[in-house]
């Protein structure tokens, strides 16, 4: 699978991320903290992802149950990532924050029900 690039707004944190089809099973969370996010996620298996620099900047924000881990650069504040509640052996990916892919259409982007969790 190929390896892509990504990082935070300031640069303090880098990360890999091995995606099959970055276009496939992106989706978007419905729950109070991800509608607030507006982010446009993909979830892959915990090994296929890699903090490579900013480990040490990353701040840790749990809430409701505190199963999901929220990870955001403590520089900038952007959410890079997280571990998902659903599937803790999962992380779920800021896909903005790749380098050098564009967004696809709104239409291919699933809807998570979050808000049946909290």
């Amino acid at each position: 699978m190929p390896i892509h690039r990504g990082s935070c707004h300031c640069g303090l944190v880098h990360f890999t991320a091995e995606l099959d089809d970055p276009a496939v099973g992106l989706y978007r969370c419905n729950c109070s903290l991800c509608r607030k996010k507006g982010i446009v996620m993909k979830a892959i298996p915990d090994s296929a992802f890699n903090v490579i620099k900013g480990q040490a900047d990353l701040s840790l924000y749990q809430w409701n149950k505190k199963i999901a881990e929220h990870y955001f650069c403590s520089g900038c504040g952007v959410y890079t990532h997280h571990r998902r509640r659903r599937d803790p052996t999962q992380i779920s990916v800021n896909m903005e924050c790749l380098e050098g892919l564009a967004m696809p259409s709104a239409d291919i982007i699933g809807l998570v029900n979050g808000l049946e969790h909290e």
